[in-house]
Order: structure tokens, then C-alpha cells, then sequence
């Protein structure tokens, strides 16, 4: 009786667009008014519990991390680095679309987040791609498919809140998701690769750059490289837990920030301090004499990069403080979830309801696989896993399955969720974008230039869906590739 009252009101509740924390909330409250014994100390430990878990140190690794993506997102790093990786792969058949995913893979490791991801890298891609020819559905198609890749690639919001509802380390689901996140993008490239060698009209010839260029552009890349490798690394080799790492992430990704708004004004003044020192050498103020000159500091030069700086902080910091407030009322409201659950025992009789059907951990596996494929339709991905997981912990306890490599599984199935038609977010964050990016190309040429339907967008990720499948295949066969990483680290909890 309580389980089908909890999915009814579930469907009732997201059918009619009640928010997310406020329906899994009000599932919460109702199954404890009407279905739990008269106990009012159970009350008191629900209150406790919610608490807890959204006071939990690890917590604090969501804004941070979210910050990080903010302050990356406008130190202008993503058209620069799109930049160089286009140069590297222009010679593949694709082409230039193969940037949309090799960008979506660095700058997922900055945001953690799938739909910041396309959004970025979509504004800085969609610009060329119709002057150049581009088949314009596979394009839309790679940017949405390219930004999923922010869930699964490490930092990833999506795995933090996965490790706190189940209780695994956060540390070790990052290093899980790192070899799947690589594979994914790799195939997602190789699937454009077979549709260039098919259709060659999808994706012109581009003008080949110099191995001068190619290697003059890495340097700029160096700053967000070391930026990545500093935030993974120190976790890897357990110099630092996520928390931390994330902290250390936030004061890089402002350095990045300062240099690439204020990079040249810093200089400027630096050589203007530095040539009046009297032990430097003659040769050496005349060169510091020359650079000053060539880029003169304005009266007004300090102020206006001053005020630059302070509105990028405060564009970052209330995105920040917007986005973890949505995600931590979710988690506060499904870790009430999670103990009504149990208090009423749905979790325990969902439990062994699955287990009368005897099945093999392979045959769970692949029926959560399609249960997941067919509610990302029609729920978006955080709500579709903090839903269902307080009720399937004691389901993949029972038939001893691996938390690290199921939720991997897991946050590839949320991956598809955001591109799966019709709810999938990316798809209307590309679409949005695409409207956006035409009407200043029409605004350029004096001409109106029509965007296409949200059709295109469906269409344009179905051969990506299809890649998707395939990774989750590769993962269900072969459980190392998410699990010898983090068993590896030295670092691993």
C-alpha cells in the first residue's frame, strides 16, 4: 500500500511541475503521517537526519566546485582553449566538431556541470559553424553530447551527490569516472569520424595549421592543465580530500580569472615597479622601458579593471549561491526521503520484492539500466537519482554490487537523461543557445537567419545516444574500467 501511494504521489507530484525538493519533501511528510506506526521520536530522528546529512563537510564541495566552473567560465579560458584543441584536431574527419567534444572534456573537469559545460562551449563554437557548412544537426548533437560529459568527468556534482546518499567516498567515484569519461568522449569522436567517412557533406575541409601554431598555442592551455591536474592529482595521490582540492581549484580558477582579465594592466604596472630597481642592468630597463610603452596604463584603465573584476565575482558568486541552494534543498529533502523510506518500509519490501525474482546481479544491472532509460524521458537526471536511490541502497546491498562501478553506471544513465527526448535539459540549453548565436549572426550580416526546430536538436543526439549505450556496455562488461583507478590511489577514501 505505501509503495504504491509513494509512486503515485511521485507521478502526481513531477507531472504537475511541483519543485523538486518540494515534492520529494511533501512525499516524505505524507507517508510518515498516514503509514508510519504511532511513534513520535521517529519525528525527531527524520529532523536529525536531514540535518546531518545536508550539514556534512563534504557538502562544502559543491559550491566550491561550482564557483571553480564560474570563475573558469569568465576568466575568457574556454574560447582559448577551443582555439588550440580546433588546431590539433582539424586534420580528422569531422573536422572542427571534434573540438566541441575535446573542449567539453577539459572544461567538464572545471565545472562539474553538464549544462554550464554546453552552454559555454556553445557560445563559443556556434558562431562558425554555419558560415562554414557544417551539418548543423550533428553539430547541435555534439555540443549536447559534449557537455554530458560535466556529470561524469571528475569534479562532478553528480557523483558528489551519489557518494553522499549511498555513503561511498567521493574521492574514489571521481577516480572512477575518469577512464569512462575519456572512453565516452573518445567514442563520441570516433562516431563522428564514421559519419564523416560516410556522409563527407557533414563536415567540410578545413585549412591545415602549421606545427608552429599547434605548438605556440599549448602554452596557453598550461595555466587550466595545471589547474586540472592540481584539483585530480591531489586528490589521486591523497595530498587532499575533494573538500580541500575544491578549495585549492576556487583560488586557481581566480588566478586564471585575474590573469585573463587583468593579465596585461598586472604587467604593465609590474615593469613600471621593477625598471626603477638600480641594480637592474641598463639593457634590461630599456626592454621593460619598451614593453611599458607599448601598452600604456590609462587614468581610467585601473578603475574600469577593477570594476570588472568585482562584477565577475559577483555574477560568479550568486550563480554559486543559486545553483547549491537548489541542490542542497534537494539533498536535505531526499535524505528525508531516504528515512521515510525505511521508516515505512518501502525500502525493505521494494527490496525483497526484486529479490523473489532470483535475479543474477548481471540481470539486476541491466534492468535498472532500462528502468533509468525510461524514466530519463521524462525527469531530468538529479531528481530521477535522488529519488530512486534511497529505495534501491538496500536492492544493490542485497546482491552485493559495487557502489563505486553501479554509480558510474548510474551517471552515464543521468548522462543520457540530459539529452534524451523530450525532457533532456542540454537539449534546450543547445536550443536556446542556437537562437541566441543566429540572431547576432543576423544582426552581423543584415539578414535574418532562421533557426531550426528543438526537432533538430532530438535528432542531432540520437547517433550520441547510441555511443552512450555502448560505453554502458563496455562498463557492465568489464567492471575494472571504473573501479581499478580508484583501487590504485593512494588517496582513495
Amino acid at each position: 500500500m505505501a509503495i504504491a501511494a509513494a509512486f503515485s504521489m511521485m507521478s502526481a507530484f513531477f507531472m504537475g511541475g511541483l519543485y523538486v525538493a518540494g515534492a520529494l519533501g511533501a512525499i516524505a511528510l505524507i507517508l510518515m503521517k498516514f503509514f508510519n506506526i504511532s511513534n513520535p521520536n521517529l519525528w525527531n530522528i527524520m529532523g536529525n537526519r536531514a540535518w546531518e546529512g545536508s550539514t556534512n563537510f563534504i557538502l562544502i564541495a559543491i559550491p566550491l566546485f561550482i564557483l571553480m566552473g564560474e570563475l573558469v567560465l569568465r576568466s575568457g579560458v574556454a574560447e582559448r582553449m577551443y582555439n588550440v584543441l580546433s588546431r590539433w584536431l582539424v586534420f580528422i574527419p569531422g573536422g572542427l566538431i571534434h573540438s566541441n567534444i575535446a573542449s567539453c572534456a577539459v572544461f567538464a573537469a572545471c565545472a562539474g556541470s553538464s549544462v554550464a559545460t554546453a552552454a559555454t562551449i556553445s557560445r563559443v563554437a556556434l558562431p562558425s559553424f554555419r558560415q562554414r557548412g557544417y551539418n548543423e544537426r550533428l553539430v547541435i548533437g555534439s555540443l549536447a553530447a559534449g557537455g554530458t560529459l560535466g556529470i561524469l568527468i571528475p569534479p562532478s556534482i553528480g557523483l558528489v551527490l551519489y557518494g553522499l546518499i549511498v555513503g561511498e567516498s567521493i574521492g574514489r567515484l571521481f577516480l572512477a569516472g575518469f577512464i569512462p569519461g575519456v572512453i565516452l568522449a573518445v567514442t563520441f569522436m570516433l562516431m563522428i569520424v564514421i559519419a564523416a567517412k560516410i556522409w563527407p557533406g557533414i563536415a567540410p575541409k578545413e585549412e591545415m595549421v602549421t606545427w608552429r601554431l599547434r605548438f605556440i598555442g599549448l602554452f596557453s592551455l598550461l595555466p587550466i592543465g595545471f589547474l586540472i591536474f592540481a584539483v585530480l592529482g591531489s586528490i589521486y595521490f591523497g595530498f587532499a580530500t575533494p573538500t580541500e582540492a575544491a578549495a585549492a581549484g576556487v583560488t586557481g580558477a581566480f588566478a586564471l580569472t585575474l590573469a585573463g582579465n587583468s593579465g596585461m594592466l598586472l604587467l604593465s604596472l609590474l615593469a613600471g615597479l621593477v625598471r626603477r630597481f638600480p641594480v637592474l642592468p641598463r639593457v634590461a630597463k630599456i626592454r621593460l622601458v619598451d614593453f611599458q610603452s607599448g601598452r600604456p596604463v590609462l587614468p581610467g584603465d585601473i578603475r574600469k579593471n577593477f570594476d570588472d573584476m568585482v562584477r565577475i565575482l559577483k555574477e560568479s558568486f550568486l550563480s554559486m549561491a543559486r545553483t547549491s541552494a537548489m541542490i542542497l534543498l534537494i539533498l536535505m529533502a531526499a535524505f528525508t526521503l531516504q528515512f521515510a523510506f525505511a521508516a515505512v518500509r518501502i525500502s525493505v519490501d521494494m527490496a525483497e520484492w526484486i529479490a523473489a525474482f532470483e535475479l543474477t546481479q548481471l540481470q539486476l544491472i541491466l534492468v535498472l539500466v532500462v528502468f533509468y532509460l525510461i524514466l530519463g524521458t521524462f525527469m531530468e537526471s538529479y531528481s530521477m537519482m535522488l529519488t530512486t536511490l534511497p529505495i534501491l541502497i538496500p536492492v544493490l546491498s542485497d546482491a552485493n554490487v559495487d557502489k563505486v562501478w553501479f554509480g558510474i553506471i548510474m551517471v552515464i544513465l543521468l548522462e543520457a537523461a540530459q539529452i534524451s527526448p523530450p525532457q533532456g535539459m542540454a537539449l534546450y540549453v543547445l536550443h536556446g543557445a542556437r537562437r541566441d548565436s543566429d540572431q547576432e549572426l543576423s544582426e552581423y550580416e543584415g539578414a535574418l537567419i532562421q533557426s531550426g526546430t528543438i526537432n533538430d536538436v532530438f535528432v542531432g543526439v540520437l547517433p550520441f545516444m547510441v555511443c552512450m549505450f555502448v560505453v554502458i556496455g563496455l562498463v557492465i562488461a568489464f567492471p575494472e574500467l571504473a573501479t581499478w583507478l580508484p583501487d590504485q590511489a593512494k588517496g582513495g577514501r
